[in-house]
């Protein structure tokens, strides 16, 4: 709704309202780091990564803060995570780690799916179809230069839709599914 934004303060997760009312820490954990939450679009969740237990693992709790926190494991072995981005469905949600790896996990089953690899890109950006089917993102090639690419859930598939010869970044889908948007440079 706008009403509250999320942020991540000296490794709490905190909401604060846009115009009246309390910040609201709902991490309360001064003996672990949280970071990089992020609003589900259906408005009821929040996902951040904690290492809590030692490794960082996904945390999904309610918006408000109270409630049980649901804790999932997102690779063996561990890593370091980065750019969670929820599915417009509020059932799924893409991250990359560390070691180039580009995953997303379905919230009913805990399953992390990996996606693609690109050992020169880490902590890259993700955008999924309006449909919550497809997911983009970029990968650089061989030639040094970004391409884009599209996969599917439904196929384990992905595709690259640039043809290389230029630098294209940041892909994202518009809010109807028919048209893909990106930025390109052919004088990088």
């Amino acid at each position: 709704s706008g009403a509250r934004a999320v942020f991540e303060a000296h490794g709490e997760v905190l909401t604060v309202p846009a115009e009246k009312g309390d910040v609201r820490n709902l991490t309360r954990s001064s003996a672990s780091a949280e970071r990089d939450p992020a609003w589900s679009p259906d408005g009821k969740s929040i996902a951040y990564l904690s290492d809590a237990s030692g490794e960082y693992t996904l945390q999904v709790r309610d918006q408000s803060g109270l409630g049980d926190v649901r804790t999932f494991t997102l690779g063996s072995p561990p890593s370091f995570y980065y750019s969670l981005t929820w599915s417009p469905d509020s059932r799924k949600i893409a991250y990359s780690d560390k070691r180039g790896q580009r995953w997303y996990l379905e919230l009913a089953t805990g399953k992390s799916t990996l996606v693609d690899r690109d050992l020169t890109q880490r902590a890259a950006r993700q955008s999924w179809s309006a449909d919550s089917r497809w997911l983009t993102y970029t990968k650089i090639l061989p030639n040094n230069l970004s391409a884009v690419f599209v996969y599917s859930l439904e196929t384990s598939t992905a595709t690259q839709v640039t043809d290389g010869m230029s630098d294209a970044r940041f892909p994202s889908f518009d809010r109807s599914g028919k048209y893909l948007f990106f930025t390109a440079s052919t004088d990088l």
